[in-house]
């Protein structure tokens, strides 16, 4: 079973999608590469079967928007869906997002 969804199928609030407005303004990076304050919509989680699936209980599903809150030791602390949680860096490198611009 794969999470992955495509670039295209991601919207932002203002109807365009992470895949148009990646092409014209910045790749999709990883989320533990974001700024402190940075939001932004997650296009995919990769890794493996099990990683996804534990990200995605977590609630770190293509389509949802998320942010940076803070880093700290190694690990980073984001808001998705109104709670704050911690992961650390290895695990954040598996969650690909579309900053806002």
């Amino acid at each position: 079973m794969s999470l992955d969804v495509g670039l295209d199928a991601v919207y932002h609030s203002d109807g365009e999608s992470c895949f148009e407005r990646a092409s014209r303004y910045a790749p999709t990076i990883p989320i533990s590469m974001a700024k402190v304050g940075e939001r932004g919509t997650i296009v995919r989680i990769s890794g493996k079967d099990d990683v996804r699936k534990s990200l995605n209980r977590l609630g770190f599903v293509a389509g949802t928007k998320v942010s940076a809150v803070s880093t700290a030791g190694g690990s980073v602390i984001l808001e998705i869906k109104g709670s704050r949680i911690a992961i650390d860096c290895q695990m954040a490198s598996k969650i690909m997002f579309c900053p806002e611009s």
